[in-house]
Formats: C-alpha cells, structure tokens, sequence
C-alpha cells in the first residue's frame, strides 16, 4: 500500500514537472506583454499597458486577426466536411486498403510543414491562386482535417456499427440510419475536430508565410515579420492574446467532448 502511494506520489510529481516544462515558456510571455520597457525583459522592471495600446492603434494588427478568421472559418467548414466523409469512407466502407488509406489521410501531421508549402507554392502559382485568401484555405485544411478524421473515426468506435445494422434491421433506409443513429454519434466528432481545425488553422506560420501576401497575412505571418524587424513587447502583448483565445478553443472542444460523452447516443420517443 504504502509502496503503491509512493509510486502514485512519483508519477504525479513526474507529470506536473512534464506540464511546466511544456507551459511555463508559454506563461513567461503574459508578464513581459505588461512590461514598461521597449525591450523584452523578464521579469519586467515596471508594470504598463501601453504595449496592448500599441497594439490596438496599429491597424495591422487588427486586420492580421481578420485574415486569420476568414481563413480559419472555412478551413473549419471545410475539414470537416472532408475529414467526416473520409472517417465514413474508412470505417463504414469495408476498403480492403482503409488502413493505407487512414495512413495517406492523417500523413499531412507528420511531414514537415515546410516541405508541404514547397511543394504547394509552385501549383498554386501555376493555378493563379498564390497569395488569396482560397489558395491559403486549400493548404490549411491539407493539415487540418486529420484532425476532423481522427476525432470522427473515434466517435464512430466499434459499437456504432453494430447500431446502425440493428437500425437497418429494423427497416431503417441509409439516409434515416445516418440521420437517426450515425449522425448522433459523430456529431460531437464532428464538432471537437472542428474546433481544432480552427485552432490549426489560426496558429499556422509555415504555410501562409509561402502562400499568403500583403492583402492575406495572417496573425502569426505579422508576427513573424515584426519579430525579423525589431523584437519589442508589442509582440509578447499579442501572443499572450492568442494564448489567451487558444485556451478558449481548447476548453471549448473539452466541453464538446465532455458533453457528447454524456449523452446518450439514441434517443427514443
């Protein structure tokens, strides 16, 4: 007993260790957004908002956010639609190749997103589609919906097959077995997966730094140039925001997830 509560004690203490390296760094930023120096200094000598003023006067920034939005929406939309079709195509397909086919689906995660963009930047110059706001959604849901495929094929599990027969048994058609039985279950998949296609979208650099222009820069695109320029609080003022808004999108998608797995998946009446 005492040895188990030990061992517990060891891992939990390991854990928090583990989380602060990974989020502490990103915590360090809030207090240099309020420093009253032109430099970044931590901690700060003096206390100011001036930097989140700063920021609030230079319309780029502003406009930056926008961009950021007008892309991350429909990326959203878009993986979802595609990651969700994907999901069924793979779990309810009976493909003799769906585990080559999840594999060519979720691989945009794991290559280099510089590699992607190279490889983008010459179709899309070709297509005359290089520096809009389309040829930037087209690369975003390229690395988005993997997610919107992972979060769906889970929802989808290995129950819900089993449902979705005992409906069609009962002389459900495939569009009320959808509507009635499948819908339901991935609707939460569905939901969480486009949070975070959002979110990747929204936090992206590699891609739009080789696809967007003057007229398309997003938020982190700024950041980047700003950060090439000169390195002032201004910057910090700004992560700290798009911290504070990733937070948001991440407790929201826990919400998601936390309610569809509270909710029964039929419903009869």
């Amino acid at each position: 007993m005492a040895g188990g509560g030990i061992l517990r004690i060891m891992l939990v203490g390991f854990a928090a260790l583990v989380l602060g390296y990974l989020i502490l760094p990103t915590f360090i930023v809030v207090p240099l957004s309020f420093s009253n120096q032109n430099y970044l200094s931590f901690p700060p000598p003096g206390w100011s908002t001036r930097w989140y003023e700063a920021m609030a006067g230079d319309l780029a920034w502003p406009q930056a956010a926008v961009n950021s939005f007008l892309i991350g929406v429909p990326t959203a939309l878009l993986s979802v639609v595609l990651g969700t079709l994907a999901a069924l195509a793979v779990k309810r397909g009976r493909l003799g190749w769906a585990a080559a086919a999840s594999a060519v689906v979720v691989a945009p995660m794991l290559l280099p997103h510089v590699i992607m963009a190279i490889g983008l930047y010459p179709v899309m110059l070709d297509l005359g589609m290089l520096r809009g706001f389309l040829s930037v959604v087209v690369a975003h849901t390229v690395v988005a919906m993997p997610l919107v495929f992972i979060t769906v094929c889970a929802s989808l599990g290995s129950y819900g097959e089993a449902l979705e027969l005992a409906a069609m048994t009962c002389g459900a058609g495939p569009w009320a077995t959808f509507r009635h039985v499948t819908f339901p279950m991935i609707r939460t998949g569905m939901l969480v997966g486009g949070v975070l296609a959002f979110a990747t979208s929204f936090d992206e650099l590699m891609l739009s730094l080789f696809l967007t222009g003057p007229g398309t820069r997003t938020l982190p695109r700024l950041i980047w140039e700003q950060l090439n320029m000169f390195l002032t609080p201004t910057i910090a003022a700004v992560a700290t925001l798009i911290f504070a808004f990733s937070l948001l999108l991440l407790g929201a998608a826990a919400a998601l997830q936390a309610r569809g797995r509270a909710q029964p998946v039929l419903r009869h009446g």
